[in-house]
């Protein structure tokens, strides 16, 4: 899995998208959303973007999924054995990938 808001998809996430598709037999892209934030562009068109852009690739291993909830339950549903998540810089976005990193590792467990 590899999640994020994908809002707007960009060729960041398709360049990593593509380099998991090379290592893994299954990629898939979580498009995960906050219902508190508000967002420009609807998960649903964040997930056809997405798409769209996929299509323009050699990747056939790649499915994208909109989720709301917690992610690592879609993930521990459907059998995934690793999760990945990119981040702009650690001064932008670390704090709050550290408090997901450990609801994520501590989800499942608990």
């Amino acid at each position: 899995i590899l999640a994020g808001s994908y809002n707007p998809p960009h060729l960041g996430h398709l360049a990593m998208l593509e380099y998991l598709s090379n290592r893994y037999t299954r990629v898939i892209a979580v498009v995960g959303f906050n219902p508190n934030k508000k967002y420009p562009v609807s998960p649903g068109q964040r997930k056809e973007l997405l798409e769209e852009m996929l299509e323009g690739t050699a990747s056939n291993n790649i499915e994208v999924a909109v989720v709301d909830g917690y992610i690592w339950r879609y993930g521990k549903r459907i059998g995934a054995s690793t999760f990945f998540r990119g981040i702009r810089s650690w001064e932008k976005d670390g704090k709050d990938e550290r408090a997901l990193q450990i609801l994520n590792t501590w989800g499942p467990m608990v």
